[in-house]
């Protein structure tokens, strides 16, 4: 996450986001970088309780995700 946040904090510089919110590019940086790996452990409860494997994939083969007596296409969602 380091380099990510250098080349954030240096294009956050490039393009003077910085003066939008009157705070210095690298606490910035440091700040979007924070809420980025506080957010990802919730995101991805969030993805399992729904039972999908990403945003816009459900997992397929988790029958505990499908409706009984219902067609499934191969994305296991109901059709």
């Amino acid at each position: 996450m380091e380099a990510f946040e250098k080349e954030l904090e240096e294009l956050i510089n490039k393009h003077s986001i910085e003066n939008a919110v009157d705070m210095p590019d690298f606490i910035l940086a440091g700040m979007l970088c924070r809420m980025i790996e506080a957010m990802g452990p919730s995101v991805k409860k969030t993805l399992d309780w729904h039972g999908c494997d990403s945003v816009c994939h459900l997992s397929p083969n988790d029958p505990a995700h499908r409706t009984p007596g219902a067609e499934h296409n191969k994305k296991g969602q109901t059709t």
